[in-house]
């Protein structure tokens, strides 16, 4: 506004002093008016012009000031740019923020169910735990009793065995009248369901090899049935001959256990090899329920077969018949009889020792003394055997004659 002001003073100073001019050039009257009014003008030119450095200055001042407001405007506007673009980048933060915060509530809310199916969970396990643990309480106090009822039941079958070794005849006994003889006797369990059988009588001694039904404690109740009625048959009613002696023993067992009635179901019984030494005469005899007798002549294994039947279990329409066979004495070098035991023992190859090998065995040992034969064949079953458990009662009985 000033400077448009000072322009149009400037243009009416120029105008008047042209005026002037040209009115002094026309009279010199006019001339003095005009140098008086050109010292007019020019003192007000004068005056004008200690007015305009002034006005200049404040212009300039101005100007100065207007850029410098320019200039702080921009500044304030680049500022409020950056702000602008600060304040987006802090809206997207904010809303990432919000979504986070979203995506954590779900995830709080996720949390929180499975919290809950977890606390149930382990309310779940801890109840089953509770129930395990009383289960488990029970099953100790029931092992703790079973334990000592095994325990008994070990303590009766322990006490079952001294009986069924006292009531086995007296090894020293038998080698008095055998003294070449062995008795090789390995049960299963701790009572046997095989038994030997010896008695002397009337300077004959009569020995046994049997194998009753079962092994085990029901196997050692057949054979103190057996054994008892051996006694019966020979030291109380005097039977000696063999085929005699097991026709009694199957009348008696079938009494017994009543086996002769059609209701009972009892198919128990015994296999049985009996052989009686008559020194007298010198004479063997043998005879044979389902166990044959095996003699060595020379570098010969022979072999008596017995009777197809056992000695009780079913009975037959026509009395049960035991032939009995016999020998002289100096025919035959040494006599062996035998439950099933040996050759039906399992080895490591899964497989029977069969009768066969059985029979190699007895031929391989004839140079040995019977003691040594014992041994023999003990050390030979156990080392077929191996780790594999006993299959069945073993009962081997040698003589030498």
């Amino acid at each position: 506004m000033i400077s448009i002001l000072v322009s149009i003073i400037i243009v009416i100073v120029a105008v008047s002093v042209c005026l002037f001019m040209f009115q002094y050039k026309k009279t010199s009257g006019e001339k003095e008016l005009l140098r008086e009014q050109k010292e007019t003008a020019l003192k007000e030119l004068n005056e004008l012009k200690g007015i305009v450095p002034a006005q200049l200055e404040e212009k300039e001042k101005t100007e100065a000031e207007k850029k410098k407001a320019e200039e702080k405007n921009k500044k304030l506007w680049a500022m409020s740019e950056a702000v602008y673009k600060e304040k987006a980048k802090v809206d997207e933060a904010n809303e990432l923020l919000k979504q986070d915060k979203e995506t954590l509530t779900k995830e709080k809310e996720k949390l929180e169910v499975d919290k809950k199916k977890v606390d149930e969970k382990v309310k779940k396990l801890w109840s089953q735990s509770v129930a395990i643990h009383k289960e488990k309480e029970r099953i100790n106090e029931l092992k703790l009793e079973i334990e000592q009822k095994h325990k008994e039941i070990i303590d009766s079958v322990n006490y079952a065995k001294r009986i069924q070794e006292a009531i086995l005849p007296d090894k020293d006994l038998i080698f008095s009248h055998l003294p070449h003889s062995f008795i090789l006797f390995k049960p299963r369990d701790i009572v046997s369901g095989d038994f030997y059988w010896f008695s002397h009588k009337n300077g004959i001694s009569i020995i046994a090899a049997v194998d009753c039904t079962g092994h085990g404690v029901p196997g050692a109740f057949m054979s103190m049935i057996g054994n008892t009625l051996l006694n019966e048959i020979v030291n109380e009613k005097g039977h000696t001959d063999p085929g005699q002696i097991l026709f009694y023993l199957n009348e008696e067992v079938n009494f017994a256990l009543k086996q002769g009635r059609q209701d009972s179901e009892s198919r128990d019984g015994m296999d049985v090899a009996l052989c009686c030494f008559d020194y007298g005469k010198m004479e063997m005899s043998y005879a044979g329920a389902n166990r044959p007798l095996y003699f060595i002549k020379g570098n010969e294994l022979l072999e008596t077969k017995a009777s197809k039947f056992p000695i009780g279990g079913a009975v037959y329409d026509t009395p049960k018949k035991f032939v009995t066979t016999t020998f002289p004495i100096a025919a035959f070098e040494s006599f062996y009889i035998a439950t099933d035991g040996f050759a039906d023992q399992f080895g490591m190859n899964e497989k029977k020792l069969m009768t066969k090998n059985f029979k190699e065995q007895l031929i391989l040992i004839q140079e040995k003394r019977m003691s040594e034969q014992r041994a023999h064949l003990n050390d030979f079953i156990d080392n077929w055997k191996g780790t594999t458990e006993q299959t069945d009662d073993i009962l081997v009985i040698g003589v030498r004659v």
